[in-house]
């Protein structure tokens, strides 16, 4: 499913804690499959990275809610991905 030649690719940006949870990347590239989901990616995103997936369910345990926003605009676990694609995953602000 993942990770074939020729599939397409999205570029998913992590900011702040999320990026610790993956060993400090800024910034992945990810091959998907056509027609998956958001939910697919983030699926197969928690699965090769546990503590990024552990780290945005305990968030959400606590009422915080992780953002995905896709080339530029939030949006929803079922938005279809397509290749060449932007995704950009914030924590919850911190107030202050």
């Amino acid at each position: 499913m993942w990770g074939s030649d020729a599939m397409p690719r999205i570029r998913v940006k992590l900011v702040s804690l999320l990026r610790e949870a993956v060993g400090g990347a800024s910034e992945l590239i990810l091959e998907i499959d056509e027609g998956a989901k958001l939910s697919d990616v983030l699926r197969h995103l928690f699965e090769k990275y546990p503590r990024l997936g552990k780290l945005v369910e305990d968030l959400s345990r606590r009422g915080l809610d992780v953002l995905f926003v896709l080339n530029g605009k939030e949006t929803s676990l079922s938005a279809e991905i397509k290749d060449g694609d932007e995704l950009v995953i914030l924590p919850p602000a911190s107030g202050g």
